[in-house]
């Protein structure tokens, strides 16, 4: 498949085409690859909203709550009309009206190891052949979305199993978090669940608050990290901090935790691989 741009396309997405570090090569990838969107609430709005503008081909859009009024300051898809409706349907709408050549796909329900597995098995009714197909062709992206804990842990561990990028972010207060997990880094740098165990509770904008502004900073650089990894650039993978009070940025070094139950088997599994492969064979003038 070539990487030429068509003449729409071009004129669409000239400003980006002209960095050097995306040009018409890194806008083909955006154009082709899959992002999975987990929780479309006020990070997830901004987030589908900013990758779908920037020419992601395909957004696949997972959450199972309806629009309330409460949502509207922050969750930036959604008008008052759409109170008491789905989510994901009203999002998919607004994104095709934005970007009507982007291909969005809605699934109302709530991120669980089966409820994805269902979406993956070709014997289900509801099964998505162009999510295992990014899958199976190194080509989808996961933003996790989620305000709660056990959403988190749950799309840590399938991405980890799947080998697939994950991206977390996360607003509370005045304070948002930002964590990259890429297969690549996972034996030097460990996972979501290495940092954030199963006992740790996650505070969320219904029990803390939150500025739309906090949620639209941390899903603006969740969706620059999504570019940086689609188009081929470097992803930091240290946790960054930013304290909206002060206006600072934080950077933590990162550790696997080598008895982490979510990435240690995946880790061992990819060293043994590794010793496992056929060494080339030297000669004793060689060695």
């Amino acid at each position: 498949m070539t990487d030429v741009l068509s003449d729409q396309q071009l004129e669409q997405y000239y400003r980006q085409v002209l960095l050097p570090e995306v040009e018409e090569a890194g806008q083909h990838a955006l154009l082709q690859h899959h992002v999975l969107i987990i929780g479309v609430g006020g990070l997830g709005t901004h987030v589908a909203q900013q990758l779908a503008a920037a020419g992601v081909g395909h957004l696949h859009l997972m959450d199972n709550d309806q629009v309330e009024l409460s949502n509207l300051p922050r969750q930036i898809l959604f008008n008052p009309t759409d109170v008491g409706q789905l989510k994901v349907t009203r999002a998919q709408n607004t994104l095709t009206e934005h970007n009507p050549n982007a291909n969005i796909y809605s699934y109302p329900v709530r991120f669980s190891l089966p409820n994805i597995g269902n979406l993956l098995d070709e014997k289900d009714a509801n099964a998505q052949p162009s999510l295992k197909q990014a899958i199976q062709n190194g080509r989808l992206t996961v933003l996790d979305c989620s305000d709660n804990m056990t959403t988190r842990q749950q799309v840590n561990l399938w991405c980890v199993s799947q080998g697939l990028p994950l991206i977390c972010g996360a607003v509370s207060g005045f304070d948002g978090q930002l964590l990259s997990v890429t297969p690549n880094s996972l034996e030097k740098s460990g996972c979501y669940r290495c940092i954030f165990n199963d006992n740790e509770v996650a505070q969320n904008c219904a029990s803390q608050g939150v500025l739309g502004p906090m949620v639209a900073t941390i899903a603006s650089m969740q969706s620059l990290l999504a570019i940086h990894h689609i188009a081929g650039l470097t992803v930091p993978s240290t946790l960054q901090l930013f304290e909206g009070k002060s206006m600072q940025w934080h950077s933590l070094g990162r550790k696997r935790d080598p008895q982490c139950p979510a990435c240690r088997t995946k880790v061992a599994t990819h060293k043994n691989e590794q010793t496992c492969q056929p060494q080339p064979f030297q000669s004793e003038a060689q060695s």
